[in-house]
Parts: C-alpha cells; sequence; structure tokens
C-alpha cells in the first residue's frame, strides 16, 4: 500500500506546485493592472493640473512661466520620463533625479489636481533647471543646489499664488495628506511674498527652508545616481 500512495502523493504535489505557480502569475498579473490603472489616475490628475495652470498662464511670473512652458513641451512630446519611487524615498510622493532628468513617483498617492500642482511645478523647476545645468556627478549637483533649490521653491510659491487665486479650495474638503501639503505651501508662499516686498525677516526664514531642504537633496541624490 505506501508504495501505491507514492505516484498518488507526488502528483498531488506537482497539481499543488502548478496551482501555487498559477495563483503567483495571476496575482502578477493582477498587481501590473492595478499598478498600470494607478498610474493612469495620477497621471490624469497631473494632466489636469498642468491644463489648469495653462488657463491662467498669462498672469504667470517669468520663472513660473518657464518651468510651465517647458512641462506642455515635454509633454507633447512624451519626454517626461516617470519611475517609481525607490524604497529608499518612500516617505515621498514625487522627487526628481537630477542626472537622467526622472521624475519618481508614488501612483498610489492621490490628491486633487491644486495640491499636486506647487508639488509638480517644484520638481519640473529643478528638471528645467538641470536641462540648462546638467550634472553628472554628486560633486557637480552639489556645485548648483543652492540655486536650484531656490529656483524650485520660487516656482512652487507662485504657482501656489495663481492656484488660491483662480482655482479656490476648500479645507474642509481636504485629505489630512492634502491638509499638510496645503498649510506647507501657505506657509513657504506667505513667506515668498513677504521677502519680495523687501520684508529682511521672511527672507531670513527662507533661507532656513532652503537650507534645510539641501540637506535631504544631497543625501537622496546620492542614493538616486547610484542607482542610475
Amino acid at each position: 500500500m505506501p508504495r501505491q500512495k507514492k505516484p498518488l502523493f507526488f502528483l498531488l504535489l506537482i497539481i499543488l506546485i502548478i496551482g501555487l505557480l498559477s495563483l503567483y502569475f495571476y496575482l502578477q498579473k493582477q498587481a501590473k493592472n492595478k499598478e498600470s490603472e494607478q498610474i493612469k489616475i495620477f497621471l490624469a490628475d497631473i494632466n489636469e493640473g498642468i491644463n489648469l495652470m495653462d488657463s491662467a498662464k498669462d498672469e504667470m511670473p517669468r520663472e513660473l512661466l518657464e518651468v510651465h512652458q517647458f512641462l506642455i513641451d515635454k509633454g507633447q512630446k512624451n519626454e517626461i520620463k516617470f519611475a517609481q519611487i525607490p524604497s529608499e524615498l518612500k516617505d515621498f510622493i514625487l522627487f526628481h533625479g537630477a542626472k537622467y532628468q526622472i521624475l519618481y513617483v508614488d501612483p498610489t498617492t492621490r490628491l486633487k489636481s491644486q495640491i499636486w500642482i506647487p508639488l509638480l511645478y517644484h520638481e519640473a523647476g529643478h528638471l528645467y533647471w538641470h536641462s540648462k545645468h546638467p550634472v553628472e556627478t554628486l560633486e557637480e549637483f552639489q556645485g548648483q543646489l543652492y540655486a536650484s533649490e531656490e529656483h524650485s521653491y520660487t516656482i512652487d510659491a507662485q504657482a501656489w499664488n495663481i492656484v488660491k487665486k483662480h482655482f479656490p479650495i476648500i479645507k474642509e474638503n481636504l485629505t489630512s495628506q492634502e491638509l499638510k501639503l496645503f498649510n506647507l505651501y501657505e506657509r513657504e508662499t506667505s513667506l515668498y511674498n513677504k521677502m519680495i516686498e523687501g520684508d529682511f525677516e521672511a527672507k531670513t526664514e527662507w533661507i532656513k527652508i532652503i537650507e534645510a531642504d539641501i540637506k535631504e537633496q544631497e543625501k537622496y541624490q546620492e542614493v538616486l545616481l547610484e542607482k542610475q
């Protein structure tokens, strides 16, 4: 009897393995389909944000208009490169790769288009900057880091001014993540607006924000340079 059970045991084992493999490939396919759908929704949200901004481009300051036109031109040529955000940057939802001009994204993040706009234009500001000032090494990146950061913070503050004027947001309708970003934009843009009017204290706080971000940028761009 034991000898008769052995082939049956192996047959059941083979069936089990085939079943598990089939389930694995099915789940892989489902995961890819889900990820593809998430990316489509993300791109639709981003595209809506750019279209909103395009309707107000006549009021954009020069720096913001340059980045906006950069996004439009790159988008029309399908030259905006996106990639899944790496595990080392899991706390970010959007981040730029300076060397290869990539936007790293977490496509699972859902934000209202108005909330996406300053973040998108900040990171696109970096891409625009490095399209004019390419970098190959971390040292080259560090050499222009302050100027690049100040440029991008200027861009997202200008973008938030446009959003608030033309595309009002009801704070009560924001998610906790959106509200956190909303408050961040409010603070930074308030400092920017005061600074350009000559407020020295606002300028001091503005510099502190940039210097704090620089430390993070150096660390994470080094990670991305190694991956690239």
